[in-house]
């Protein structure tokens, strides 16, 4: 564990790797790391936060911003402001939607020639917990996950086959999505996190929102069971679902 920022990876302007390797960094990104991206262009420098993470097998993995939001639409200054979904991957194309005031939902997803990539990794989380999707023990302890929330430690859960969600479909790739909770609660014998704003793609790899992506507002527990409410952008009124996954539940002491 790491809990200093360091370069996992670096791409140049044709993705060439000039520092670590694609398949290194998902390994970190398996245990929980954290992932942010630095990039350049002509005319600025920027670096993504990113409030999720996806990881497939061997290489496969994305950042997923689900809290950007703009005052320019296009070149243009707004009235009202949006929300933008982004992920980012190795191969230089990122998909994005700009779910607008109104309802309305944009795909401004495209191939861009950034200068260079770098992409940095926070290793701090630890697995204490993991269950099945009906809630059945794993690994780990839920008892030491009750103590590490009573004790005001950060805490994130990994879980499986979260793209797919909105039909209950949890074929495709093998994948796990992290997600930063921010509201540990203990009730029934159970601990229960309210999540950042969710993304959920469909089920396949490469991600491509043009394929299908709900918004989600999440309540994931270590019963298996996930209280949601889900939105296709551009297609409201969210649906208010129970559904059900594995998940792997990850604390830091910092």
């Amino acid at each position: 564990m790491n809990p200093n920022w360091t370069l996992a990876l670096e791409q140049q302007t044709d993705l060439t790797a000039t520092h670590g390797c694609p398949t290194a960094l998902a390994d970190v990104l398996r245990r929980g790391a954290n992932l942010r991206l630095y990039m350049t262009t002509e005319d600025y420098e920027e670096t993504l936060f990113f409030q999720q993470t996806y990881v497939g097998p061997d290489d496969h993995f994305a950042g997923i911003m689900t809290q950007h939001h703009s005052f320019i639409h296009r070149g243009n200054e707004i009235d009202q402001p949006y929300v933008s979904i982004f992920s980012y991957d190795t191969s230089g194309r990122y998909t994005h939607i700009k779910w607008m005031t109104g309802d309305v939902a944009l795909n401004e997803s495209q191939a861009y020639p950034y200068g260079i990539y770098r992409w940095f990794i926070q290793d701090r989380w630890h697995t204490v917990y993991r269950h099945d999707a009906k809630g059945n023990r794993i690994a780990g302890d839920l008892d030491q996950l009750k103590h590490h929330a009573r004790s005001g430690h950060s805490i994130q859960v990994g879980v499986h086959q979260l793209f797919g969600l909105a039909d209950d479909d949890p074929t495709g790739p093998q994948h796990i999505s992290f997600l930063s909770t921010r509201q540990p609660m203990i009730a029934d014998g159970h601990l229960q996190s309210n999540c950042d704003l969710v993304a959920v793609g469909a089920p396949r790899w490469p991600i491509d929102f043009a394929n299908g992506l709900h918004v989600s507002v999440m309540l994931p527990s270590t019963s298996g069971e996930m209280l949601c409410f889900l939105a296709q952008p551009g297609k409201l009124p969210f649906k208010r679902p129970r559904l059900r996954r594995p998940m792997t539940w990850m604390v830091s002491d910092t």
